[in-house]
């Protein structure tokens, strides 16, 4: 835990106190249920959580949230409360065919936040459903539906607010704009499988139990159809890594420049607040953004001076080429756009079409940003690499002439907002 920014271990620290607090408060106002009821519930979420399938952004789905709105109908906040806790505090997840996390070899400090997390949400969501006059246990009986829905968004509210906060901490940004990201995300997804929860408590409530626990069998399907997908697009990124690699192959002098433009990229397009499905692809653009050069002289690509203009010609031709050779390739149609456009200046100067102002994709703007900033600041065979701030300052005097002055000021500011280190974390072979 020492390895946490200070603010970082201090909210850590409160939330697992919080939690303590809110759980001491349920078991004086509320009862738990009958035991055989109660550890049923409780194997139940560690399964289902234990079966949360992992994204590539390194978050995982699961229908955990579903398993929380059900133990909250059927047990009330105590039970949903320690439920929850232990869904996800004793979960076995395999990540890989190598690896499994689980309590024994996860920090406790991450462990308790998590579990602490997950407490809070549902145990002041049951609160809030619990202190409404439901007059009846049927979720779906007329006065239960309001209280029902006010449950469910506090319950989402709360998640968010406790991850987006703590990852707020951790990456110095602004609370307020990740926040509204991650619950514009978060909402139609968690709102959606929450709901599965009101459905399985009516299934409990009127057939029992083995009815309520048929109704995985298809969850479970539909959970094996999301893993192939996401497999699949994990494979598809692997190719697009190696891809990338191919590609600077050609070119040493720009080893790892691909990767470090695609960090740059993301950085920025989340810091203007960009939605996480263009940030995602503006992260694959940016990764093939040269995959032209392919198409390159080697003797042009791995000349030690400075090119002729002649040479330069050609050299613009790359976004062209990269354009046509992802031509055919129909799930990477947005990415193309970006790449053909993202030697385009502000100002009307730049290539292959000579694209003025805001007639720019503000995808193909962020990428010139990070790309002229990434090329700056690398050594060449030729010249020394600048230093950070050096380029910082080139980029934002070129507001309006080569860069978008929304993408070169916002980069600015997420410098002085973020610190020079923070940004270069992952810049250790480019000078500072």
């Amino acid at each position: 835990m020492n390895q946490l920014p200070k603010k970082a271990r201090y909210y850590v620290l409160f939330i697992i106190t919080l939690a303590v607090v809110l759980l001491i408060s349920l078991a004086y106002f509320y009862d738990l249920p009958s035991i055989d009821t109660f550890f049923m519930f409780i194997i139940l979420a560690i399964l289902v959580e234990s079966l949360a399938v992992l994204l590539p952004n390194g978050g995982s789905v699961s229908v955990g949230s579903a398993v929380d709105i059900t133990v909250m109908i059927i047990l009330g906040p105590l039970g949903a409360a320690i439920c929850s806790f232990f869904g996800i505090t004793l979960k076995y997840l395999k990540v890989s065919n190598k690896e499994v996390h689980h309590i024994a070899n996860t920090p406790i400090y991450i462990t308790l936040f998590n579990g602490a997390q997950s407490l809070l949400s549902i145990g002041i969501a049951s609160f809030v459903y619990y202190n409404f006059d439901t007059k009846s246990s049927d979720p779906l009986f007329y006065t239960n539906i309001l209280p029902l829905f006010i449950a469910m968004l506090t319950y989402i509210l709360v998640n968010t607010y406790i991850v987006t906060q703590l990852f707020s901490l951790l990456q110095e940004q602004s609370f307020f704009k990740m926040f509204v990201n991650n619950f514009k995300w978060t909402l139609p997804n968690s709102f959606v499988i929450s709901s599965l929860g009101i459905f399985i408590s009516l299934l409990y409530l009127n057939y029992g139990t083995i009815i309520m626990l048929l109704f995985f069998g298809p969850l479970l399907l539909a959970r094996y159809s999301f893993k192939m997908y996401i497999d699949t697009k994990t494979l598809y990124m692997e190719t697009v890594y190696a891809l990338t690699k191919a590609m600077e192959a050609k070119d040493p002098y720009t080893n790892g420049h691909s990767r470090r433009v695609a960090d740059v990229s993301v950085k920025l397009a989340t810091f203007m607040g960009l939605p996480q499905h263009r940030i995602e692809t503006l992260k694959t653009a940016a990764l093939l953004h040269d995959i032209g050069k392919i198409g390159i002289e080697d003797s042009i690509l791995n000349k030690p001076g400075r090119l002729t203009e002649l040479e330069m010609s050609k050299i613009r031709c790359h976004p062209v080429i990269g354009s046509n050779i992802l031509n055919d390739v129909d799930f990477l149609k947005n990415e193309r756009e970006i790449i053909y456009s993202h030697h385009e200046r502000y100002d009307g100067k730049g290539y292959p079409d000579g694209v003025v102002g805001d007639k720019i994709i503000i995808e193909a703007a962020i990428l010139s940003v990070a790309d002229a900033f990434d090329a700056m600041t690398s050594d060449r065979s030729y010249r020394k690499g600048m230093t950070i701030q050096q380029a910082l300052t080139i980029i934002k005097e070129e507001a309006c002439q080569q860069f978008h002055p929304l993408a070169a000021e916002s980069f600015y500011n997420m410098v002085q907002t973020q610190g020079i280190d923070e940004l270069t974390l992952n810049f250790s072979d480019s000078p500072v």
